[in-house]
């Protein structure tokens, strides 16, 4: 049986174009591949992750962005801030510097505001999709990836703090990006509280107090992989108790067969239980 906790495991589902699928069997994509190198980084064994670089770097588009995979190059924008963030740990310059130009061109569509709507709706931050209103998670992640290239005080990552801001819910944490639907408050999403409250950093103190303890409150209820690994790396951050989050990570590991995992949830613990920074400076 494969060993899910060492790094080398992802060449067992490695497709023959050098690229990694979500799950065995199925084509690759942007997100694990991605996903993967920055595990593989943190793990240190960034040496094993050369054919999925080749695979990106043959995959990247023109204007320095990345689509799902080389079939749909303009879908899954998003995944410009993964390729900025792992150019970053590659050392790899103009292809971060232009993933990182391409995020700061993509902008999120901005509303008038109406009495009806809780949210800011002229506050752009970026969308999933192009062309299209800016959530909670893609923001993040654009955030992210501005911060480790040295573009926090950039307008468009004040803005995006500001969105993310924005849309946090009353009692602490984020949801997909709205905060009431139909005068009812929704529920905090965790791996959305995660990512936004790493992105937003030491910016707002206050803020991540309140988001990092709804985190540790929530800890006896999370049972997924992403969410743990997530959940983990947003903890060590801020300097929080992290042991036990990793101890049920490497557990999940254990108990999970290969065939059962998603490949970028796999990256991610990968992240999670190395204890280093790959997502924030």
């Amino acid at each position: 049986m494969v060993d899910l906790l060492q790094p080398r495991f992802f060449l067992e589902y490695m497709n023959p174009d050098g690229g990694l699928p979500y799950s065995p069997g199925m084509p690759s994509f942007s997100e694990p591949t991605l996903l993967t190198i920055l595990g593989l980084t943190a793990a240190g064994a960034s040496d094993d992750a050369r054919p999925l670089v080749e695979w990106v770097l043959k995959t990247r588009n023109p204007d320095g962005s990345i689509g799902l995979n080389r079939e749909f190059p303009k879908e899954g924008i998003w995944n410009s801030s993964l390729l900025a963030i792992a150019m970053h740990h590659l050392g790899l310059n103009s292809e971060r510097d232009a993933a990182i130009d391409f995020l700061l061109d993509l902008r999120s569509l901005k509303l008038q505001r109406t009495p009806d709507n809780d949210l800011d709706t002229t506050l752009v931050g970026w969308p999933w999709v192009a062309y299209t209103f800016g959530w909670v998670e893609p923001t993040a992640w654009a955030l992210l990836a501005l911060a480790l290239a040295g573009k926090s005080d950039h307008p468009r990552a004040v803005e995006g703090r500001r969105l993310l801001e924005d849309r946090c819910l009353p009692g602490g944490g984020w949801n997909y990006g709205n905060k009431i639907v139909f005068d009812h408050t929704l529920m905090p999403f965790w791996d959305s509280t995660a990512i936004a409250t790493l992105s937003l950093g030491g910016h707002n103190r206050d803020s991540a107090n309140k988001n990092l303890d709804l985190l540790e409150k929530s800890l006896h209820e999370m049972e997924s992989l992403l969410t743990n690994a997530l959940t983990c790396l947003c903890l060590e951050r801020f300097g929080r108790k992290t042991e036990p989050v990793r101890v049920r990570i490497a557990g999940i590991l254990k108990k999970l067969r290969p065939e059962e995992l998603n490949l970028a949830h796999w990256a991610m613990s990968l992240m999670a239980l190395s204890g280093k920074r790959v997502l924030t400076p």
